[in-house]
């Protein structure tokens, strides 16, 4: 027969208590350990989580900061590009025909008289448009024109003077003009005694004459006249020999070695014509 379930061998009846104590136990452990956490949360081995943000924060894209700066100015630099060089090329270049040489014109400007070129004849040069009174006669007078009535006193006439004629450019006598020397020591006005003329006495000197200017105060420019003297050697032997002073050019220049001829004593007669 099978033992009864009261009998010594059954621990049911002291395991139950036991699990209930026990399970009071802790609940009572653990009522002491919230309160103490609730109370003292310092004492916590863990540290404490931080706050959240809100998740609107959390999720919102930050605004860029913008930070103003002076921008340099650009700087410019100038930079020359060469140029290109030329290139030689090989077309030949051309060659020019001479022209054919063409003849010396004649000049026909006044130049001054020399020993070797003769007097110039009554034909009026060709006005130049360079200065406002041109030379256009120049005469050495002869034995016989510079003499005293005609006659030849001592084999020598005894005027020594410069007969001067001032001409528009048609050709008309020209008053108060002032004519003198290059030297401005001599001068004389036309028309005083003769329309257009005027004399200049010529003593034992040389000197060449040209157109000063009006006596209102208009200066003139001018051509000048050859050196006109009553010295011997001063005289080309031509104009002796063409005055009839002497035989012929080599007697001149032999009786101009040993003063045998006039001096002091020799005229002239000059044509002034205005180129306007």
């Amino acid at each position: 027969m099978m033992s009864s379930s009261n009998g010594p061998g059954n621990s049911s009846p002291r395991v139950l208590p036991l699990l209930v104590l026990g399970g009071l136990t802790i609940i009572v452990l653990a009522a002491i350990t919230a309160a103490l956490i609730v109370a003292v949360p310092e004492w916590l081995p863990f540290p404490e989580p931080e706050a959240a943000e809100p998740a609107a924060l959390s999720q919102a894209t930050p605004r860029p900061t913008f930070t103003i700066t002076s921008v340099p100015s650009p700087t410019f630099t100038p930079t020359e590009t060469p140029l290109p060089s030329p290139t030689a090329t090989d077309t030949p270049i051309p060659t020019e025909t001479p022209l054919p040489s063409a003849t010396p014109m004649a000049t026909t400007a006044s130049a001054p008289l020399s020993a070797s070129q003769p007097l110039p004849t009554d034909t009026p040069a060709p006005p130049s448009a360079s200065v406002d009174f041109v030379v256009t006669y120049t005469h050495m007078r002869t034995n016989e024109e510079n003499s005293q009535g005609g006659k030849v006193a001592n084999n020598c006439g005894g005027d020594h003077t410069i007969y001067a004629l001032i001409l528009d450019g048609e050709g008309r006598p020209i008053n108060n003009v002032i004519v003198g020397d290059t030297y401005k020591n001599v001068r004389s006005v036309s028309g005083v005694n003769d329309a257009g003329r005027l004399a200049i006495q010529l003593w034992s000197n040389t000197m060449a004459l040209e157109v000063q200017g009006h006596i209102d105060g208009t200066p003139y420019t001018s051509e000048q006249t050859a050196p006109l003297s009553t010295r011997d050697e001063d005289i080309p032997a031509e104009w002796l020999f063409e005055g009839g002073y002497c035989e012929s050019v080599a007697n001149c220049q032999l009786r101009q070695q040993t003063n045998g001829l006039c001096r002091g004593h020799y005229s002239y007669d000059v044509t002034f014509q205005r180129t306007w």
